[in-house]
């Protein structure tokens, strides 16, 4: 399937805020995808993203995962990383209203890049230990010097491919809340790091996998695990699906929402009260 058909097959069955009758899932619309809120860190965060958008440097990289489908190579511009790898600041925000939401303490991200999405998940609060790990050396090197920049101290950078160090760190973990899946785009690993996972979680653990439309092979990774049984329901919003193991649902659902709620329910209440 194409890039195009993979977006249509989502938007066809993507709901507005007002559609959705399930309380859980409306304090995620209203509190998870909230864009407007602020936290001073933020701005601190974004700069440093900016300054990666400009860097004429490269680093040396060791690709380990599905690879990217603009980059190759053994060295890469810093600028290209920040501009195709990074989580956009929409994702991120996401990340720290999750992270704030659901008041997850343990949190796990597979795939650091240049640390910006890790200091998001870390900002929230301090007594949170955010673990991170990350495949390139040269990478995990910047996102160490990410967190020491931004005085994040609860971050921990972890080198090494996820074969090596997921299994150790998570038996060093116990207790997983949060999971954030951004590494290997492919079928096979998704499932993998996803079972190693499910030991640790709880019924308040939630993991989120990034880019589930990327390809055919994370798309079917990503509706294979929404039949997990363990999996009591899923939050689809294109860029990232949520995965929630909390047997107060009744019986298992999966909601797919407009990313774009806000504005759409706005026009919609707007068009609805001058009918």
């Amino acid at each position: 399937m194409s890039a195009i058909g993979r977006y249509l097959s989502y938007y066809s069955k993507a709901v507005t805020a007002y559609q959705v009758h399930s309380p859980a899932v409306y304090d995620f619309i209203t509190e998870v995808m909230d864009q407007d809120r602020e936290y001073y860190k933020f701005d601190e965060i974004e700069y440093l993203r900016e300054l990666y958008l400009k860097s004429k440097d490269s680093i040396p990289f060791v690709e380990l995962g599905a690879g990217s489908k603009k980059l190759s190579g053994h060295t890469r511009p810093i600028a290209q990383i920040a501009k195709t790898s990074l989580s956009p600041i929409k994702t991120c925000r996401i990340l720290f209203n999750t992270v704030k939401f659901y008041n997850c303490k343990n949190i796990l991200e597979l795939g650091s890049s240049l640390g910006i999405s890790t200091a998001y998940l870390a900002a929230v609060d301090d007594d949170n230990i955010v673990i991170s790990l990350e495949g390139n050396p040269s990478s995990a090197d910047i996102a160490r010097h990410n967190a020491e920049q931004l005085k994040l101290l609860n971050i921990q950078i972890i080198t090494g491919s996820f074969e090596e160090t997921l299994i150790p760190t998570l038996e060093k973990m116990q207790k997983v809340d949060l999971a954030y899946l951004d590494g290997n785009h492919s079928y096979d690993a998704t499932i993998e790091y996803f079972d190693k996972i499910l030991p640790y979680l709880h019924e308040e653990s939630i993991i989120v996998l990034d880019d589930i439309y990327w390809s055919d092979g994370m798309l079917n990774a990503w509706k294979k695990l929404q039949q997990h049984p363990k999996v009591t329901y899923s939050i689809d919003i294109y860029s990232s699906g949520f995965l929630y193991f909390n047997k107060s649902m009744k019986s298992k659902q999966h909601f797919t929402l407009i990313e774009n709620w806000k504005k759409i329910w706005q026009v919609g209440l707007f068009s609805k009260i001058n009918k």
